[in-house]
């Protein structure tokens, strides 16, 4: 079914249509036409154009959807609530994961059972993207949905063997007991009780004052608090723009 949010139109309707189809098949000209008839950016049937590019890691594509503003955390469809980060790291895509979250992309939003991108990633035993992950500032301490649990990341005894490296990298990361800035430009390491919680979304973590404001500014104004699933509370100090 097409988004809600989507323009009534006829014309504006079958241009939204033109844009899905266009982001499909990775026709940039097809792309721009469609918005500049009026198109949705975010109009959906089985998933954004954004999301579409994300599947095909279409990096030129999402380029430009990103520039024209599609929305970064728009979900999948409502069974598995899959974000656009969600889906790339699940398919091990680690330059679409960059992309997403240099434009403000949440790290640790979670899925309808409760897994963060970081999770989707080791499922499949993508290595290089769970690596990434964790240096751009996921934490690798949320373990309480249904992929962790199946992985055993908790549990040496019920360990899924064949997932072994990417299980290894988030224990690793877990023992350290450092979390990242979530500013992508910065990644500098810290111990909780230094790192300042965002006040709004209560999900991305910061150095300082300067690397929250700059992460406001290139994306996470967009997402914070736009979150459709129950953000996870944390008890950590809290900076306020």
């Amino acid at each position: 079914m097409a988004s809600v949010n989507s323009v009534s139109d006829g014309k504006s309707y079958a241009a939204s249509e033109v844009l899905l189809a266009a982001a499909q098949t990775g026709s940039i000209q097809g792309v721009k036409a469609a918005l500049k008839d009026g198109a949705d950016i975010d109009f959906e049937i089985t998933g954004t154009a954004l999301l579409n590019a994300v599947t095909r890691g279409d990096l030129d594509m999402m380029k430009l959807l990103l520039r024209k503003g599609a929305s970064v955390n728009k979900r999948m469809n409502e069974v598995d609530e899959f974000t656009p980060l969600h889906l790339a790291a699940h398919q091990g895509k680690t330059e679409v994961v960059e992309l997403l979250v240099y434009h403000g992309a949440t790290l640790d939003v979670l899925d309808s059972l409760d897994n963060t991108p970081l999770m989707a990633a080791a499922y499949n035993n993508h290595v290089d993207t769970v690596r990434r992950l964790i240096e751009l500032g996921a934490r690798p301490d949320l373990t309480d949905g249904y992929v962790a649990v199946r992985l055993g990341i908790d549990d040496l005894k019920r360990q899924d063997y064949t997932c072994r490296e990417s299980i290894q990298l988030i224990q690793k990361a877990r023992n350290s007991k450092l979390l990242r800035c979530c500013n992508p430009k910065c990644g500098k390491p810290g111990y909780r009780k230094d790192l300042k919680l965002c006040a709004g979304c209560k999900l991305t973590r910061y150095c300082s004052r300067d690397c929250q404001i700059q992460h406001w500014s290139v994306g996470h104004k967009k997402c914070c608090g736009h979150d459709e699933r129950p953000i996870v509370v944390l008890r950590e100090r809290s900076l306020t723009l």
